[in-house]
Parts: structure tokens; C-alpha cells; sequence
């Protein structure tokens, strides 16, 4: 018998601090960094560029948009590249540094839910859609569009 519960795929990737949850449709691929280079005048969880498929790629550092120190890039250091999301992105992709192995996961809605913990916090950090527990553990949804926006600001400026 199959069942009608509906099923989200995704993609959990593990950060230094926590864990963040995207659609595993918006991970274009997973790769080394290589190549990098830094971005004068941008801020510190603005980590560089780097060029994949022929284009460059803004590497952003999660841990550091909350004022943590930004993990150097090295050959092992794993880049999460994401699609753009917004129809004027001017990046088809951005990158996002990783400290473990990103794995594919799938939930149901029901397990799935608001952290009340986070509710109560006066400051939520720039890279978050929404803090929520799977099966009780915590795991913030990542938004890529606040992430191309801050880009877009940092080179702006």
C-alpha cells in the first residue's frame, strides 16, 4: 500500500556550528575548493571566488556571517555550490563552505517542525530561512536568496 504522506528531499550539510537543510535540488554538485582566490574589501565570511564550469563562483563562510572566525580553504575543504535562486542573481551559483560530508535525506512533513527555542532568540542569523528539529534534532533551513543578497551588498559596497 503506498503511502500519501508527502516526502521532502533534501540535503543536510554539516557546518562547524550546526547543521543546515536546503533542497536537494538546489545543490548543483559538491566539490574541493581549488583555485580560490580573495575578494579585496568584502567582508569576512565573504571567503573569495573560485572558478567552476566556467564561471566564478562567490564563496560565502556560514559561521562567520554570525562574526566566528571563517575556516581557511584548503585542497580538503568541501564547497556546497548552490543554484541561484532570484531571477536577476547576478551569480548563476554560490558556494558554501562545509565541514563534513553532506548526505541526502528525506522527512515527512510531520517531522518537520519549528524550533520554539529559536523563537525566543533576539538575534537570528542572515543565512536562515527558518530554525527548525527533524526527529528532534536542530537544523536550520539555509536561504539561498539572503545569501546571493549579501553577496550582491558586499560587492557593492
Amino acid at each position: 500500500m503506498a503511502s500519501s504522506e508527502q516526502v521532502i528531499k533534501c540535503v543536510i550539510l554539516t557546518l562547524r556550528s550546526e547543521n543546515v537543510m536546503i533542497p536537494n535540488a538546489a545543490i548543483a554538485e559538491i566539490i574541493s575548493a581549488r583555485d580560490t582566490s580573495h575578494v579585496e574589501n568584502t567582508p569576512d565570511w565573504y571567503v573569495g571566488k573560485m572558478p567552476w564550469r566556467g564561471v566564478d563562483v562567490p564563496l560565502v563562510s556560514f559561521e562567520a556571517a554570525v562574526g566566528r572566525e571563517a575556516k581557511g580553504l584548503n585542497l580538503n575543504t568541501q564547497i556546497a555550490v548552490l543554484y541561484a535562486v532570484s531571477k536577476d542573481a547576478k551569480y548563476p551559483y554560490v558556494g558554501l563552505v562545509v565541514s563534513g560530508v553532506p548526505h541526502v535525506s528525506a522527512f515527512s512533513k510531520n517531522q518537520i517542525i519549528t524550533d520554539p527555542d529559536s523563537l525566543l532568540e533576539a538575534e537570528s542569523h542572515p543565512m536562515v530561512a527558518q530554525k527548525t528539529r527533524i526527529n528532534g534534532a536542530a537544523v536550520s533551513i539555509l536561504d539561498i536568496d539572503a545569501i546571493e543578497s549579501m553577496v550582491n551588498e558586499a560587492e557593492a559596497s
